[in-house]
């Protein structure tokens, strides 16, 4: 008998003794609406050097540097400096000096402002290829002088160094004289010289103007064909314009410029008229020579940011470093997957949100009590290249990662080279 109660007893032991399955419905999700709170974290994997030094940078990577549609403050804005001097002689040989001088650069410069803030669409475009009119995260801004409350427009009446000639016998477009004696703030400010053809060139019988030229010496510009001319604010734009283009480290954009997307083509705008002129005929490029040079494509678009965001580089030396103040009303919210292959500079916290990876592979500068905030359920990755840091002499707030009540925390992945530099403790 009692065998045979054994073996009715088995069964029911055996199923006593199973795990009880977990439902679907017990088992505890991550909700959209789920609370938690920031905890600081502290990677331990990663380079903290007492001192570090960034390398100087071989080329340009446009494509890291591309205005993201979807968020355009994945891409910060710049804002370049720049003052501006008229150049005259003694006797005033031109007629544009005093207020009026000044009223005009404000206005040329409003004019210029305008130019770079749309995105009209590209008349040449590689063919089979579609090339976006992207938004160009740049604006122009006149500092003040020095010790003063007005802005950084300056003249000089000089009558050896007032006289551009950009072509002919007695051309003198590549000299630096009139910089290296007038300049201001070279090292923070792109100084911009407004000149015009001398006195013996400008009355002489043979003398033709050839409208506006301009160059780029190195840490400045000279332009000529603006004082002598009475012409409007707003025609003097595109050559305001496309000079500073060549300071941002763009090329013409009819030869081999660097860009895949401006195709090789004729700059030969000026001489097309009627049905030969306009959209598929002619360039409208800003890096062009025509009249309506205005356009620019993203690998272009991607060079200038390229430039101005190089730490090692002269071009971020003349932009207003917004990224030192700390503004908490423009955090950059991470709601997609993204790669940072270029450099950033911030100047506020980075949330990476729910669901979404964020890489940070290169140079990325945060001001005093910004941090990156990992929410639960995102990932925030540290590449090799990764150099987190406070480039204005502070520190930044570190990593904080989300933890909410269901144990479910935001992921932090970092590579052993990745550094992170004066981190407030």
């Amino acid at each position: 008998m009692p065998r045979y109660l054994i073996l009715l007893l088995l069964p029911l032991l055996a199923f006593a003794c199973k795990p009880k399955p977990t439902t679907a419905s017990t088992v505890v999700e991550l909700r959209e609406d789920t609370p938690f709170e920031y905890e600081r974290y502290r990677p331990d994997n990663v380079q903290r050097p007492a001192e570090y030094t960034f390398a100087r940078q071989r080329g340009v990577t446009p494509e890291h540097y591309i205005p993201d549609t979807t968020n355009e403050r994945y891409l910060p804005m710049r804002y370049l400096h720049v003052n501006f001097h008229i150049m005259n002689s003694s006797d005033t040989l031109y007629p544009l000096y005093g207020q009026k001088a000044i009223d005009n650069i404000k206005e040329v410069l409003l004019y210029t402002n305008d130019l770079i803030g749309k995105t009209p669409e590209l008349w040449l475009t590689p063919e089979g290829m579609e090339v976006s009119a992207l938004p160009r995260r740049l604006h122009f801004n006149i500092p003040k002088k020095p010790g003063t409350n007005e802005h950084a427009i300056y003249e000089h009446y000089d009558d050896e160094l007032y006289g551009y000639l950009h072509n002919g016998r007695n051309r003198n477009r590549a000299s630096r004289k009139v910089i290296e004696k007038y300049a201001v703030n070279r090292d923070s400010v792109l100084n911009i010289f407004i000149m015009g053809p001398p006195r013996d060139s400008l009355t002489s019988k043979t003398f033709r103007s050839p409208g506006t030229d301009g160059i780029y010496l190195g840490d400045a510009i000279k332009i000529t064909g603006w004082l002598e001319s009475n012409r409007k604010p707003w025609e003097l734009r595109g050559i305001l314009a496309h000079e500073i283009g060549h300071a941002l480290g763009l090329n013409h954009a009819w030869g081999n410029d660097g860009c895949d997307d401006t195709p090789p083509h004729k700059n030969n705008a000026w001489s097309q008229h009627g049905d030969n002129y306009g959209p598929g005929k002619t360039s409208n490029n800003l890096m062009d020579y025509s009249k309506d040079q205005q356009a620019l494509t993203p690998c272009q678009i991607g060079r200038m940011h390229a430039h101005m965001t190089n730490i090692t580089g002269r071009q971020r030396k003349w932009l207003l470093p917004r990224w030192c103040d700390y503004a908490n009303t423009e955090s950059i919210r991470v709601t997609k997957d993204l790669n940072w292959e270029g450099e950033r500079d911030f100047n506020s916290d980075i949330y990476v949100r729910r669901g979404y990876t964020l890489r940070i592979n290169n140079r990325v500068h945060l001001p005093e009590r910004a941090a990156i905030h990992v929410d639960p359920g995102a990932t925030l990755i540290l590449g090799p290249k990764a150099v987190i840091h406070n480039s204005c002499g502070g520190t930044w707030a570190g990593i904080r990662v989300g933890v909410a009540e269901s144990g479910h925390r935001g992921e932090v992945v970092t590579d052993p080279a990745a550094t992170l530099l004066n981190v407030a403790e």
